[in-house]
Order: C-alpha cells, then structure tokens, then sequence
C-alpha cells in the first residue's frame, strides 16, 4: 500500500491562486461597459424615469453648470431641473479616454459642493439631495444623479450599459 502525502502549502497556494484570477476577472468584468449611444440611453430614461419633468440642457449650459466643454467628450445627456430653486440633475458623459474620467468627476464634485454651499443656509430640501447625490463611473461612461429617486434613474444607467 502506498501513502498519499497531501502538501497543505501547496493545495493552499493553488486555492488563493484560484481565487486571485476569479476576483480579477469580477473587477475586469465589473469596470468595463458595452459601447451604448447616448441617444439609446436617453430613450431608456425617457420611458423609464420621469426625465421629462427635467429641461434638457445645451452645450453652453453644460459650460455654465458644470464646467465642461462637450467637444472634449464622446457625447453626454444633460438635464436639470426647471424651477430656479431645484437641484436635481442628471448628467452622463462618455469619455474619449478612461483618464479623463477622473476630471469629469472632479467637475461634478465641485457642482455638487457649489450648490451644497448656496442652498445650505435657506435650503435643507435641496442640501439633502444634494448630499445624497450619486457619483458612478462604468468604463468609459460618467453617471451623476440628484433627485428624490437617484437610485431609479442609476438602474436604468446601469441596465442600459
């Protein structure tokens, strides 16, 4: 009869090994986005979501609002709200680069710090949705969300790309 030596090091560097590549692959997967227009995403928020209620804004209202020059990017959708009190917004740009991601976001932290600073002595409503707003990046694509139901308008993004 012959003894079958187990080497507990090596089955366990196997395993980790193992599970190292199958966590790889999930963040890969997970970074990554199909390569949607941006007037598909906009239809599927038209049905989806009440966007609608929001003004579609332009590229000199992209510039004015949130600091961004439309020619720099592969596309974006733009809305915010109509009353002159209201905060909610939308904005979804698709970058030509994933670096240039990172000044997208910067822009929007600072619309969203901006306005934090104006509503929050007189506007506890809009302060509050405002510190809820929701930042996303997904390959090459920039979601930023403030309404009452950021979440909603968020999974309809994320199943679109």
């Amino acid at each position: 009869m012959s003894k079958i030596v187990i080497d507990h090091s090596r089955v366990t560097k196997i395993v980790l090994l193992a599970v190292l590549i199958i966590f790889l692959a999930i963040v890969y997967t997970n970074a990554n986005a199909k390569n949607v227009s941006m007037s598909k995403i906009e239809d599927q928020l038209k049905s989806k979501t009440d966007i609608t209620s929001m003004q579609r804004c332009n590229n000199r209202q992209l510039m004015q609002f949130m600091g961004l020059d439309y020619t720099n990017y592969n596309g974006y959708i733009y809305y915010k709200s109509k009353e002159a009190l209201g905060v909610d917004e939308i904005l979804i740009v698709k970058v030509k680069q994933r670096s240039d991601l990172t000044s997208v976001q910067e822009s929007v932290e600072s619309r969203i710090d901006s306005q934090i600073s104006t509503f929050e002595s007189y506007g506890p409503t809009q302060v509050s949705l405002l510190k809820n707003a929701i930042v996303y990046k997904k390959g090459k694509y920039l979601f930023y969300c403030v309404a009452k139901n950021p979440d909603k308008y968020e999974g309809v993004f994320r199943h679109a790309i």
